[in-house]
């Protein structure tokens, strides 16, 4: 069961009610924004087949704007390294993303 209250009227120039908390949003500052290791070039224009990596954008964000800014394209390059885990008898070849901080 509800029950209703008065509530007297608002003048001019008062709150409302409660003033709403601001949510504050998390940033973080250097380092990667993912956990891939993804790193994201624009793509050079050249007139042979070859990739030419340009300038390297520090978000996905960041070069997909760019990339469309320009009317060109942009590569993501993930770096990996080998291991081999000879735990068991036969041995096995795994990979890890390497992981390089941004200065």
């Amino acid at each position: 069961m509800s029950t209703l209250t008065a509530q007297a009227p608002v003048a001019a120039g008062e709150a409302k009610g409660p003033a709403k908390k601001q949510e504050r949003t998390k940033h973080r500052r250097g380092g990667r924004t993912d956990d891939t290791g993804a790193r994201y070039f624009l793509v050079k224009t050249s007139g042979t087949d070859k990739m030419e990596l340009g300038e390297e954008a520090s978000t996905e964000s960041e070069a997909m704007v760019t990339a469309f800014r320009t009317g060109g394209s942009f590569a993501v390059v993930t770096e990996w390294k080998t291991n081999a885990d000879l735990s068991n008898s036969l041995p096995v070849i795994k990979k890890e993303a390497v992981r390089k901080e941004r200065k």
